[in-house]
């Protein structure tokens, strides 16, 4: 956004400032230290201004208002509350985790019910790497395979069980490049460059299925198989 600002502002009479507030008493306060580290660093070199330990009380037209009394006059403002399944869920009158997900079974079929099969944003499943996260990395999988065990089940075919026994998160950082970190403890292993290469590929590829239009490229993606983590190689393949 500051890249963009500047870009978009260049000549006005003032400069852009963005200014980030967070509830937590750090920014990417889930992210662990060393890549909290890369993010504090990211946030200085973009100058970017930081507000912890803050709740936002009131947002109107003209800015926002703290809930310590301070005043942040902003033209624009982003609020990210963060991630929730669809509330359509919760009239299933089922039980739901606390981000009203439908627990699993190895075999995606919901507690309880053996018919009915759920997956990405709308479940909550447990692999030997720990439970499942609203991400690509998991829904992914757990589309394919919970569309293949639906279909497997309909027609009393054997079912296939799906573990993910990796985690990794890569976070953007703008113009500063990203953060790739490994494991749920979250080691750093690339930044920069190097991360946000991998990002790259992750959002302009590999969320993507084949768009050939090859028919067999489309069913053999649709395969229900565990991706393995994405490379942190300087290409972008």
């Amino acid at each position: 956004m500051p890249p963009r600002l500047n870009k978009w502002l260049a000549g006005a009479q003032f400069k852009p400032q963005v200014i980030l507030a967070d509830a937590s008493n750090h920014i990417g306060s889930d992210m662990g230290e060393e890549a909290r580290a890369v993010i504090d660093q990211a946030l200085q070199q973009l100058g970017i201004k930081t507000i912890t330990n803050i709740n936002i009380q009131q947002v109107d037209a003209n800015g926002v208002t703290l809930d310590n009394g301070q005043r942040l006059d902003a033209a624009t403002v982003v609020w990210s509350a963060g991630m929730r399944a669809n509330p359509l869920i919760s009239q299933l009158g089922l039980e739901t985790d606390w981000l009203g997900g439908l627990p699993v079974n190895k075999y995606l079929q919901v507690n309880g019910l053996e018919n009915v099969f759920a997956a990405g944003d709308a479940a909550q499943a447990v692999f030997s790497d720990g439970e499942s996260v609203m991400s690509c990395q998991n829904s992914r999988p757990m589309g394919r395979f919970a569309g293949y065990n639906a279909i497997a089940h309909l027609l009393g075919q054997a079912m296939k069980p799906l573990d993910i026994n990796w985690y990794v998160t890569v976070l953007d950082l703008g113009a500063a490049g990203a953060v790739y970190t490994q494991g749920r403890d979250r080691k750093v292993i690339a930044t920069g460059e190097q991360a946000k290469r991998t990002k790259q590929t992750i959002n302009g590829q590999r969320i993507y299925p084949p768009l050939n239009e090859n028919a067999e490229d489309i069913l053999a993606a649709a395969e229900p198989s565990v991706d393995q983590p994405p490379a942190t190689s300087t290409s972008r393949g």
